[in-house]
């Protein structure tokens, strides 16, 4: 049935040869359902992965983020504004670990990750990287060292808020600035200059991601200029109802006095 975990368990030398040419996830639930059944399970990364999952539920892929998915395929530079809870840093991690696994396209380059918020969000990426594997990749180890992994033969590099550093790597496929908007505007004048330093140098993809934050900063800087070369998307709290959370959840917080900000999506 279509959205539930399989049962199978996959082991072995070679294990990540299974996701090679798997597509991210079927987007027509008929045909994804008929997959489903004719392969087993087998039918596209995130059910041979495992489904993501919230609060201890298992949830399929929902429509909202087909629309995701398709501006980060079709675009170099991506910039989300987003609602909270809407679980956008658990679905760009699957994507990017799909990309390494889908082909070979990133082997021996890198990804970066930074995390804006601070308070430690290097390592709880990090955490939510190794656990994507944890449920059907048990004895699967990913080669680490500190916040630096290693998933098949690409590295992922994942940084602080203060350790935002100039990098002289041209290998970069992908930067990925989560809660891009809680950076200190030190960090953020410095971040522009990186991404245009590995745009030219790497020609890497960059997504940007965050709920709002203060108004005059980098985030918002890009929201509204129309020459800043980036694919825009915003996702307020409607795109989580009926998903991540419902309607009582939604009343609920429209009593706290940051509602307007962290899912209506508008800067203090």
């Amino acid at each position: 049935m279509l959205g539930l975990n399989t049962s199978f368990s996959l082991q072995g030398k070679d294990v990540l040869s299974t996701f090679l040419d798997m597509p991210f996830w079927i987007w027509d639930p008929c045909t994804h359902r008929n997959q489903y059944s004719t392969e087993g399970g087998y039918c596209c990364f995130n059910h041979i992965l495992s489904l993501p999952s919230k609060d201890g539920v298992s949830y399929p892929l929902f429509r909202f983020q087909k629309i995701i998915f398709d501006i980060l395929e079709q675009n170099q530079k991506v910039w989300i504004k987003k609602a909270r809870g809407l679980g956008l840093t658990t679905f760009i991690l699957r994507y990017l670990t799909w990309k390494i696994l889908f082909s070979s396209e990133l082997d021996y380059k890198s990804i970066y990750v930074i995390a804006g918020n601070g308070n430690g969000s290097s390592h709880k990426m990090d955490a939510m990287l190794k656990k994507l594997f944890e449920k059907r990749f048990s004895l699967l180890k990913l080669d680490s060292k500190f916040t630096d992994l290693w998933l098949k033969k690409t590295w992922i590099k994942i940084l602080d808020s203060t350790d935002i550093i100039d990098f002289a790597a041209y290998d970069i496929a992908y930067l990925f600035i989560d809660d891009a908007d809680f950076l200190e505007p030190s960090k953020q004048i410095k971040l522009d200059q990186i991404i245009s330093s590995c745009s030219v140098k790497s020609n890497c993809r960059t997504i940007m991601v965050s709920t709002p934050n203060q108004r005059g900063s980098l985030f918002e800087k890009i929201e509204n200029g129309e020459k800043s070369g980036y694919a825009k998307l915003k996702l307020d709290y409607r795109y989580g109802i009926d998903t991540f959370y419902d309607g009582k959840f939604i009343e609920s917080k429209k009593l706290e006095p940051e509602f307007n900000r962290e899912y209506n999506i508008v800067y203090k």
